[in-house]
């Protein structure tokens, strides 16, 4: 180190390749102001996805809605990713990580809170729609710019660390719903008079709002400004970085200049950016691009799809008596029968109490399962813990159907919705193999393909509970666990990014 030093003073303009000049920078403060961040967008994202299946409930007699439509009101945030996650990842290769998230956060509270006041079901629809429009921006980037701001020997661990945050949105979402739904106030807000799921709605815009505030102070990521501007651009920022992670100043950092070389040149306009995501439908990115997102398609039809019915689900066998010997398919058929038989019946909107602490002791179970994914999946491997989490997770969908117990039904769904935690495990797999050029286009149009999936889930349930329950939740749990296949035909990604490479890529 001694000579090391000694040398650096004796010829301060030497040259480092950009990953050794990104080394020197240290693993410290900044590191874990980005994962904080970041793990804060991840967390907005989820509970704007996810949110209304608290307020669902609640607000099912003043919208008048039946199952169908709020399939739709839980479906709209998806959709509203899927369509724009294109757009987005054009825009994050193009201007920027940062510069694209940051706007964005902002505009989807916005929208968020506007649909707190909606007086119909369409306008809700509507709303949660241009939301999910514009938390796409950083549904999927915020991998890209977490991963590119540590070392490449630390970037899968960091994403694994950051997504232990969206586990805080099944524990937050709940408790703040038992705090604030059960509640029977209200008051008058111009021509709308709030009751407290809408007031729920504006509470879970906060995260997003404080991840806006702290990407203020937080600069872009130095890798997408190595390829969009070259290492002239990079410099600054990795300097940055080592006084944030060191103290004293800027200057002291010890790479004065970065060697040239790989960077690839950026097709202008959106023309060029078409061309160069052509590059991902080509080999060897191919192979990756449709097990990658098959498999997202995947790990959100079941997590997210279902997680959206939990909560109406847990209601009903929480109503029904959770001791019964009864299945909770029988449940939800038995309620669908008293409907359609008793069409006058007065509308009941009230929430079991005991459907919250449940709903957060699911987000404990999450919350260890992505600590657990953090600490073991340098030591299992990711491709080994991807496929156990999932084969399990498929396998629990399948007997949470027909377990004619609802404390054992309950255990089993808790287990089911786990896949969520495998998305972060597929993103530390896929992030690897994509070049920096194409990584937040990638990482998009996966995410983009996982929301398609959610959204289809969270549909086809909607329309399936009522009368095919069993098979519904059969069909999905063996297409799950079936999933797994895909990865024995992952390639290996180091043999990927040299072929990369050879083509003129970066990472």
């Amino acid at each position: 180190m001694e000579e090391d030093a000694e040398t650096q003073k004796l010829n301060p303009t030497s040259e480092y390749n950009f990953e050794d000049a990104f080394e020197k920078t240290g693993h410290g403060k900044i590191n874990h102001l980005v994962l904080f961040t970041s793990g804060l967008i991840m967390l907005n994202v989820s509970m704007e996805s996810v949110g209304m299946s608290y307020a669902i409930t609640a607000a099912e007699c003043e919208l008048h809605l039946n199952s169908q439509q709020k399939g739709l009101v839980n479906a709209a945030a998806f959709i509203g990713i899927i369509s724009t996650s294109f757009l987005w990842g054009y825009l994050g290769d193009r201007l920027g990580r940062r510069a694209v998230m940051l706007p964005a956060i902002v505009v989807s509270a916005v929208f968020s809170i506007i649909s707190s006041f909606s007086s119909s079901v369409w306008m809700l629809i509507v709303f949660r729609f241009l939301t999910g429009c514009s938390v796409s921006a950083s549904s999927a980037t915020v991998y890209a710019y977490l991963g590119e701001m540590h070392a490449n020997s630390k970037r899968a661990s960091a994403i694994a660390w950051g997504s232990v945050f969206i586990s805080f949105s099944f524990i937050t979402l709940p408790g703040l719903a038992w705090i604030i739904i059960p509640g029977k106030w209200s008051f008058t807000l111009g021509y709308m008079e709030i009751v407290p799921w809408r007031a729920f709605v504006w509470l879970w815009c906060t995260p997003g709002l404080a991840s806006a505030i702290i990407l203020l102070f937080l600069p872009e990521s130095p890798r997408f400004l190595l390829v969009a501007k070259g290492p002239e651009a990079a410099l600054p920022v990795l300097a940055k970085m080592y006084k944030w992670n060191y103290g004293g100043s800027a200057d002291d950092f010890p790479v004065k200049k970065i060697r040239s070389g790989g960077e690839e040149v950026k097709k202008a306009g959106f023309a060029g950016a078409i061309k160069n995501v052509s590059v991902m439908f080509k080999g060897p990115l191919l192979k990756c691009v449709i097990i990658s997102h098959v498999s997202m398609f995947t790990v959100f039809m079941l997590s997210s799809g279902l997680y959206v019915w939990v909560p109406d689900i847990l209601n009903s066998i929480l109503k029904s008596g959770v001791n019964q010997k009864i299945s909770i398919c029988q449940i939800i058929e038995d309620k669908f029968l008293n409907a359609t038989l008793s069409p006058q019946k007065t509308c009941e909107a009230e929430v079991s109490i005991a459907m919250f602490p449940i709903s957060m002791s699911m987000g404990a179970v999450f919350a260890f399962t992505y600590l657990a994914i953090g600490f073991f999946i340098n030591k299992l491997g990711r491709k080994t813990m991807y496929c156990g989490v999932m084969f399990i997770c498929g396998m629990a969908t399948v007997g949470a159907a027909f377990v004619p117990e609802g404390v054992a039904a309950t255990a089993l769904l808790i287990v089911s919705l786990c896949s969520g935690c495998a998305a972060s495990i597929l993103a530390a797999i896929a992030v690897d193999v994509f070049p920096t050029s194409l990584r937040a286009m990638a990482m998009c149009v996966m995410y983009m393909v996982g929301r398609a999936g959610a959204a289809v889930g969270s549909y086809l349930l909607g329309a399936t509970l009522d009368l095919h329950c069993l098979e519904a939740f059969t069909a999905l749990g063996i297409f799950t666990s079936a999933s797994t296949i895909l990865m024995l035909f992952w390639p290996n990604p180091e043999k990927v990014r040299r072929q990369m490479e050879d083509k003129g890529f970066s990472y």
